[in-house]
């Protein structure tokens, strides 16, 4: 791994093992001056998506899921969409690869969260075999509008650590049980596998769709039933 990688997680590790495995009641999903969002601020439906950049489950999500959503519902005006960064392990990519995306142009952010995920077994591989890290980083942010020097600039800045711990603490906080999780209707929704099965939760019970508990399978189908059951919860409410 190398030296910056290091630098990186050595100002995290601590402040992770500090915080509370639960802090007080889940707050809602209100979008805050520091997120990042696509689609009408108006929208009927707001989704928090918790994503790690080292999760290999989000990584699917991106690839396989995402595109279906932005086309038919984020695009259209239906779901204002939500991306918040998680820390998982691998901590150290999961830490560099945030910070690359927070750094990207604003207009970029969501091109460098595509990238990052398509290039996320790159460098899973390239850190495994002690490979350059840093030059695959490079590459996605050159991509982006990032020269090297301002890469490694927002690398060594304090300030974007405090910013991963501030994160941090909020997953902790709002409750995120792993990745990826969704803050929908008030609650979280994500797929896992209590003993029964995989199945998506939606708070502490199986998601319940048409009188039947929702398979955890992350497909367009499966998210796209989902989705059309909470827009339809919202429209009833109004």
């Amino acid at each position: 791994m190398t030296g910056f990688l290091n630098r990186i997680a050595g100002g995290l590790a601590l402040l992770l093992l500090a915080v509370p495995a639960a802090l007080g009641q889940h707050p809602g999903q209100a979008e805050t001056a520091d997120d990042h969002a696509l689609g009408d601020p108006d929208a009927p439906l707001v989704i928090v998506e918790y994503a790690s950049f080292a999760c290999p489950h989000c990584a699917h999500f991106q690839e396989a899921v995402w595109p279906m959503v932005k086309e038919e519902f984020v695009d259209t005006g239906r779901v204002r969409w939500v991306f918040r960064p998680m820390l998982t392990n691998p901590v150290q990519l999961a830490a560099a690869s945030t910070i690359l995306a927070e750094c990207a142009p604003e207009d970029r952010f969501f091109d460098a969260v595509d990238l990052l995920f398509a290039e996320q077994d790159n460098l899973f591989e390239t850190a495994r075999a002690g490979g350059d890290v840093l030059g695959v980083y490079n590459r996605i942010a050159g991509a982006v509008g990032l020269t090297p020097e301002a890469l490694m600039g927002c690398l060594q800045d304090p300030a974007m650590n405090e910013a991963l711990n501030a994160s941090a603490r909020q997953s902790v906080e709002y409750e995120i049980p792993g990745t990826p999780a969704f803050l929908v209707g008030g609650d979280v929704l994500i797929g896992t596998n209590r003993g029964e099965g995989p199945l998506f939760y939606y708070g502490d019970e199986p998601l319940i769709l048409n009188g039947e508990r929702a398979p955890g399978q992350m497909d367009e189908d499966s998210f796209r039933r989902i989705i059309l059951h909470f827009l339809n919860e919202s429209d009833s409410q109004n």
